[in-house]
């Protein structure tokens, strides 16, 4: 008879593997990077901090005006001309891919799992 897999273990497993991946450790090297410099990390987290608010509002229903959409827009373009922040742009949208595959991986292999 075989043993089922604890799946708590397994996602251990999976976190220590994302971990010690090289996407996850570019991401971490671009962040630190960037947070050298205090003005950038400022810049950063206020950059953040206007993209959540205009994610709740559409989140919730509401209208952003196409200003504040363009003015985001110009804001990431000039950021990324600097290279500490597209280092860090470039990893972190890599890992974030990285982590949707996984998400969908997961999710096809449950579901496939109805279908039976």
């Amino acid at each position: 008879m075989v043993e089922a897999a604890n799946p708590y273990d397994k996602a251990h497993e999976l976190a220590q593997a994302i971990k010690a991946s090289n996407v996850y450790l570019d991401y971490l090297a671009a962040k630190r990077e960037l947070e050298k410099d205090q003005e950038l990390k400022e810049k950063l987290l206020e950059f953040r901090t206007r993209q959540m608010e205009i994610n709740r509002t559409q989140m919730l229903g509401g209208e952003v005006p196409d200003g504040n959409i363009n003015e985001i827009t110009l804001e990431f373009a000039k950021m990324n001309q600097k290279k500490e922040f597209a280092d860090f742009f470039n990893a972190e949208g890599q890992f974030i891919q990285m982590f949707n595959d996984i998400q969908e991986i997961m999710q096809k292999a449950i579901e496939s799992g109805f279908e039976e």
